[in-house]
């Protein structure tokens, strides 16, 4: 559901550069890919913190001609200026501190040509909020709560509100959409672990267009 949201913001990929940050097993670029069938990027990056999650992205969702990167985005981003056409960053965001999330919203709108794309997707606070009230949530450390998720992981995940995330993205030069995604049946069927009304939002899909600063 949120995926397709997503896949349906990308006009193309064409002689793109696309970077997806924090890209976990790296099963979402071949979506995009297989989307857009017949059309050619001009570089693909998939990152991620965890040199093990690499791994597994090579290994399960290999795709030729990508490069494969350990990035922490607490970090400098190991790119120049204006090279990439598409930022991708699924979840990412909700597990970063402010500071972090500072620091890579520079980076990313500093790696953006001008009039590049963020998109990024992260739980939905309304979601957060609601699970804090049935006492879902547990302490994750630095400031972070971890929400339930798939066979007993914990998912890192912040509590600040969309205005927040809104009013940073702003602040580092991107002109902002912001999208509330709902469940369907299917999906609360799927995600048993959640227990929210269908009335809840579960993600929040942010389109960010790179201005000048």
């Amino acid at each position: 559901m949120l995926n397709d949201r997503v896949l349906s913001q990308i006009p193309s990929i064409a002689g793109k550069a696309i970077i997806e940050l924090g890209a976990g097993n790296g099963y979402f670029t071949p979506l995009l890919l297989r989307r857009f069938s017949g059309q050619a990027p001009s570089r693909i990056a998939i990152t991620d913190q965890s040199q093990a999650l690499l791994d597994i992205a090579q290994s399960s969702f290999w795709i030729d001609g990508a490069e494969y990167l350990a990035l922490d985005v607490h970090d400098p981003f190991p790119f120049p200026d204006s090279a990439f056409h598409l930022v991708l960053a699924s979840m990412l965001f909700n597990e970063l501190t402010t500071g972090a999330l500072h620091n890579a919203l520079q980076e990313i709108h500093r790696i953006l040509v001008e009039d590049g794309c963020l998109i990024a997707t992260m739980p939905h606070p309304e979601l957060v909020r609601a699970l804090a009230k049935k006492g879902a949530l547990t302490d994750f450390g630095h400031g972070l709560s971890a929400m339930p998720g798939a066979e007993g992981l914990r998912l890192p995940v912040s509590r600040r509100p969309a205005d927040a995330y809104r009013q940073m993205m702003e602040a580092s030069g991107f002109a902002v959409l912001m999208e509330d995604i709902y469940p369907d049946e299917k999906t609360l069927g799927e995600k048993p672990g959640l227990k929210v009304s269908q009335g809840t939002p579960l993600g929040l899909l942010c389109h960010c267009r790179r201005v000048a600063q």
